[in-house]
């Protein structure tokens, strides 16, 4: 196993615990902004005592990055609070399936500005994202339905709050 597969399995299992912690703090119903924050100040935390163990110098960061990072900083934080508190009116299963298959955006922005190649494997899963995304619609439609037809108390869910959340 080379280091870009040890990457993308730490990629695949730490993205996949995001999904975990974020309907946890939804199910002891934490306050997005608390989440949001708290998340961002131990990822700063964690990446500064990285960089001062494995750098052995100060950090620094040429323009170039800081330019970078302040936009992908605030993106992120923008997403990150919108899915925790869009979580509260929907399926976890489905809003992170949604965020998952947003990641054609940024594969459809890469063939078109960085002229990558598509190949087959590629072209069939960027097909298949409209087609997950309209059946994740029409399985809310129906449960939507569903729930309609089975009168008010049927979607009623009592989740005993915790304090201090």
């Amino acid at each position: 196993m080379n280091v870009g597969q040890i990457y993308m399995l730490l990629a695949l299992l730490s993205f996949s615990l995001l999904g975990v912690f974020h309907k946890l703090a939804d199910v002891k119903q934490c306050r997005p902004s608390a989440v949001n924050a708290l998340l961002y100040t131990w990822s700063l935390v964690f990446v500064a005592v990285l960089v001062l163990f494995t750098k052995q110098t100060a950090p620094t960061a040429p323009q170039a990055v800081v330019s970078i990072a302040l936009p992908f900083g605030i993106c992120a934080s923008v997403a990150i609070l919108a899915f925790q508190a869009g979580i509260r009116h929907g399926n976890i299963a489905t809003s992170w399936l949604a965020i998952n298959l947003s990641a054609g955006i940024p594969t459809v922005a890469s063939i078109v500005v960085y002229g990558e190649p598509v190949v087959p494997g590629k072209a069939v899963a960027l097909a298949l994202i409209p087609i997950s995304m309209f059946l994740l619609w029409t399985d809310k439609k129906h449960e939507a339905r569903r729930t309609a037809a089975a009168g008010p108390q049927a979607d009623t869910l009592v989740v005993p709050r915790e304090s201090g959340s």
